[in-house]
């Protein structure tokens, strides 16, 4: 039978093995140890998911803005305006409204999940949940652990808890820390 400090000792390692890399895949770094530059990869991705849809919905918010704005001065100045009707303003703003509002629903949610600690990314979400299954296993071994200490030593045990979402925040928080440790 295997010594139950050895497989403790194991799991620790494979725990800090997975957020050693969940914390690559979040923080990558330079060999020097500062945060690595975005690659062309994903600045084209960032560009493309983010940046370009940002800039077109403004760019489409204004031009209803222009024309509502030129609709008020004509009807201010007493001349018709170019509109068929005013359902069709109505219907037109009603539409941009929910298209606003389902973008809006679209970046809260990503927002959430990035707060709830779900990354968008795959594999980051891959070794968050492998991090958390060697956290729950390594759990278990402690307390299996301290019942045998327990008996062997009168309730003696030590208790080392692993809380591994803490330490997540903490990689957050780094991560967010715009003065950090570069100098």
């Amino acid at each position: 039978m295997t010594d139950p400090d050895d497989d403790i000792a194991a799991l620790l390692g494979d725990l800090v093995r997975t957020l050693q890399d969940l914390q690559g895949e979040v923080e990558p770094r330079t060999a020097d140890g500062r945060p690595r530059p975005p690659t062309p990869s994903e600045l084209v991705r960032f560009t493309s998911d983010v940046t370009i849809p940002a800039a077109i919905l403004v760019l489409k918010t204004n031009i209803e803005a222009l024309k509502l704005l030129r609709r008020a001065l004509r009807l201010a100045d007493g001349r018709p305006s170019t509109a068929s009707s005013g359902g069709d303003v109505q219907e037109r703003a009603t539409q941009l409204s929910r298209a606003t509002l389902a973008r809006l629903d679209d970046a809260l949610s990503d927002l959430q999940g990035a707060v709830e600690g779900r990354p968008p990314d795959a594999e980051a979400r891959e070794l968050l949940t492998e991090a958390r299954q060697l956290r729950a296993s390594l759990a278990e071994r402690l307390a299996e652990s301290e019942s045998v200490a327990g008996d062997d030593f009168d309730g003696e045990g030590t208790d080392v808890p692993v809380d591994v979402d803490a330490e997540l925040r903490s990689i957050k928080d780094d991560m967010d820390d715009p003065t950090g440790d570069e100098e």
